[in-house]
């Protein structure tokens, strides 16, 4: 599986601790600093093959331009590095860069830029390498690897990419931050450290200073935006409440209901990329009835958990597709996801029932305990079962579906690639269940190989017609971002592939 799924003190010394942060914040986040100030969790590493988290995929959206960038409203792939990024067969692609393209530091923006970064992404062993091996597909692509086959400089600004498979979507694909490129002395000195500290892009804004508590983006023509490192969500809403901070990029649960009320109209929810599922194992013989899958289906209440131990930060799922692929994705496809507790109990008792312990397999430590608890107390209230909990580390829920020992639902994450139905549905069929039906394979392989992205869409929805029919495993909902903005905030736009659109946000005078 892939995705499966992470003192004693002096009483005048706590005063110093707890005054010192407050006076320090107010003198370089109050309202005399008139530079656009955002909070977000600091990031895990502004190393554009390693980012992993929304905050490094916010800052290398405004720090680099790459191949391609998302459009926020339709989410379909615009040129912007490249000139074009063409390709006969969809398997091999020719992209050929814009001239003039120019890094930070002055160094020129050529094909080895690319070619030579995404070679040190699989070198290195980054978290963007599975786009590379698993998504992508790249001809010769190997975690460790010194070189890649599948990559061939044509030219200073052109370059080909030969895939394993077609892939309509590898355009959309080169819009992840894990595709971007890097400068020649950064290549040449592989001092990462360095680098991600003061990352030196070829985007529109530039890092001009990073101490860990700030990170100060410069921007031509525009003040500065200053992203402070505040991972708590609370702290975020008070600060732009109170003026000290212009935009929150996460709403705490308990501030969910009063965020019209504080912020009218100066809120966004941005739908999500990754998705939730309750996954079954296609060897457990009490699990491998559809009806039954699609009784526990329809026992879930979806949107009491997500308002209860998920604290309004998911939303119900509706589909197989998360809803922040806009593309393509059809509302409303799994019918079978809407709460009917009624319909669930007949729909078991017509399939034989379910008798004996359920045992419900999920990642220990990866916060999970309260729903999983409250989904299984569900399903016993609703269909009478003996549910049961187990939460084991991550590597042994992947040995135990290797070796076929789990014998009941286990909670799957998978994460789209890149903004098309098919890069939702496609991990699913790799996702341990043991699931092979033909017909859904080879709706997913059409899709994948199409001609055009809207080619691939009529096989993406009656692949996953089938996915939903069988129910292998059933979507469960899908983690969403919240936004809040200050009076004097402008052009707050943000989506599910780039986040919060740094380089689109002003203030008022």
């Amino acid at each position: 599986m892939k995705s499966v799924a992470r003192t004693a003190a002096l009483v005048a010394g706590a005063v110093v601790v707890l005054v010192s942060p407050v006076v320090a914040f107010r003198a370089w986040s109050g309202p005399a600093d008139p530079r656009p100030s955002v909070g977000a969790a600091p990031a895990a590493t502004l190393l554009p093959g390693d980012v992993r988290d929304a905050t490094g995929r916010m800052v290398a959206g405004a720090v680099w331009t790459g191949l391609v960038e998302h459009d926020p409203a339709t989410g379909r792939a615009v040129e912007a590095a490249a000139q074009s990024i063409t390709s006969p067969d969809r398997r091999v692609w020719t992209v050929r860069l814009r001239p003039g393209g120019r890094f930070h530091d002055g160094s020129p923006v050529t094909a080895r830029s690319f070619t030579d970064a995404w070679t040190a992404v699989l070198r290195e062993r980054w978290a963007g390498a599975r786009l590379f091996t698993e998504v992508a597909r790249v001809k010769g692509a190997r975690e460790g690897a010194d070189g890649v086959a599948g990559l061939k400089v044509t030219g200073d600004l052109s370059f080909e990419v030969t895939l394993d498979r077609p892939l309509n979507g590898f355009p959309s694909l080169l819009g992840d931050p894990a595709f971007l490129p890097m400068p020649e002395p950064a290549l040449r000195s592989r001092d990462w450290a360095a680098y991600a500290r003061r990352p030196v892009g070829n985007g529109p804004v530039r890092v001009v200073s990073n101490d860990g508590r700030a990170l100060v983006l410069r921007r031509d023509g525009a003040r500065d935006v200053v992203v402070r490192a505040m991972p708590d969500a609370g702290r975020q809403y008070a600060a732009v409440e109170a003026g000290d901070l212009d935009v929150a990029t996460a709403v705490p649960p308990n501030r969910h209901a009063s965020m019209d009320e504080d912020f009218p109209k100066r809120h966004l929810v941005v739908p999500g990329r990754a998705m939730t599922y309750l996954a079954f194992p296609g060897w457990e013989k009490r699990l491998s009835s559809p009806a039954v899958r699609q009784a526990i289906s329809m026992a879930i209440d979806r949107r009491a958990v997500s308002e209860g131990p998920l604290g309004h930060q998911t939303t119900p799922a509706n589909s197989l597709v998360a809803p922040g692929i806009l593309p393509g994705r059809r509302e409303g496809q799994c019918r079978l996801c809407v709460h009917d507790p009624k319909a669930a109990s007949a729909a078991l008792a017509d399939a034989g029932g379910l008798s004996g312990p359920v045992t419900f397999w999920y990642e220990a430590g990866a916060g999970d305990d309260a729903w999983v608890k409250a989904l299984a107390d569900q399903l016993r209230a609703n269909l009478k079962l003996d549910t049961r909990l187990k939460p084991v580390p991550a590597a042994d829920l992947r040995e135990a579906l290797d070796k076929r020992e789990v014998d009941g639902p286990y909670v799957v994450r998978s994460t789209a690639a890149y903004p098309a139905p098919i890069a939702a549905l496609s991990p699913l069929t790799a996702a341990g269940t043991g699931y092979r039906d033909e017909y859904a394979l080879d709706q997913i392989g059409r899709a994948e190989g199409a001609a055009t992205p809207d080619d691939a869409v009529i096989p993406a929805r009656l692949a996953e017609s089938a996915l939903l029919r069988d129910m292998p495993l059933l979507p469960l909902w899908a983690p969403h971002d919240h936004f809040v903005w200050s009076e004097r905030a402008r052009g707050v736009t943000a989506d599910a592939f780039t986040g919060l659109r740094l380089d689109r946000l002003t203030v008022t005078e």
